[in-house]
């Protein structure tokens, strides 16, 4: 960091930040740049990165932002998802077909009930329900899936992450879970000769699948703002066995070399 930039942050340090209005704060920013030798996005990208304006209380942006996110993923899977599994597997013949609670979504339809993607770690809890892996002794939904996404939204409310890595969390949730209702309910490929082979065969699918949710999914990962980078490695580090951190290194390798 250059000794000018280090220099204004201790500069607003100093200040009574947390005391300052929206307009206060960036009227701040405004007059310390005003020589033109530092950028204010760099400046305030900075400031978010090391979290100096957490007192100031970005919470209200971050939270209108976050329902408006979730409503429009929740209504494409509904308006477009929902339809396409109805059409291959049958629509159920009851007044209400999908049902919300904590434990999941869940749709119900001709052929089977499945456990539906939607903004909510709770798809996990209904796929361990329904599958039962950690009787076989597969904790993939009980001690990766549910644990990281639950983690992902603990860091949510704790306003860790930017407007594009709010986004792009829930845009890989919506991903994660999507990709495994095709890949079971819709392509049948979980059918295996025993439960224990049917979690393995859910374990590797999801962990080669991951990469492609995270850098696909919303800007992508690799084109996140480095302080939401940051937050997500840290996220979801904690819970990485062997296997699954060499998925991680192919995102961090992808994204270094597509820079």
């Amino acid at each position: 960091m250059g000794m000018k930039l280090l220099f204004i942050l201790i500069l607003l340090m100093g200040q009574s930040l947390w005391a300052m209005t929206r307009e206060q704060y960036r009227q701040e920013l405004e007059d310390l740049t005003r020589d033109g030798k530092v950028n204010i996005k760099a400046l305030e990208e900075k400031i978010e990165m090391f979290e100096l304006d957490q007192q100031f209380n970005r919470a209200p942006s971050i939270v209108a932002d976050s329902e408006d996110i979730i409503l429009q993923l929740q209504n494409s899977l509904i308006e477009e998802f929902q339809p396409q599994l109805e059409q291959s597997l049958g629509t159920c013949d009851q007044a209400q077909c999908l049902t919300l609670s904590n434990e999941g979504a869940r749709l119900r339809t001709a052929q089977k009930e499945v456990c539906f993607p939607y903004t909510h770690c709770g798809f996990y809890k209904c796929m361990e329900e329904k599958y039962r892996c950690s009787d076989v002794g597969v904790h993939y939904f009980t001690k990766l899936a549910y644990p990281t996404c639950s983690a992902y939204v603990a860091n949510l409310q704790k306003n860790k992450f930017t407007q594009k890595g709010v986004e792009w969390i829930y845009n890989v949730m919506v991903c994660l879970q999507k990709g495994l209702v095709q890949e079971c309910d819709l392509n049948n490929n979980c059918q295996q000769p025993s439960q224990k082979e049917v979690c393995d065969h859910i374990t590797d699918y999801t962990l080669s699948f991951h990469p492609s949710c995270y850098i696909n999914s919303g800007v992508g990962v690799c084109h996140l703002p480095l302080k939401d980078q940051i937050n997500i490695w840290k996220t979801v580090g904690p819970y990485l066995t062997d296997r699954e951190r060499v998925e991680a290194f192919k995102v961090v390798a992808y994204c270094l070399k597509n820079k």
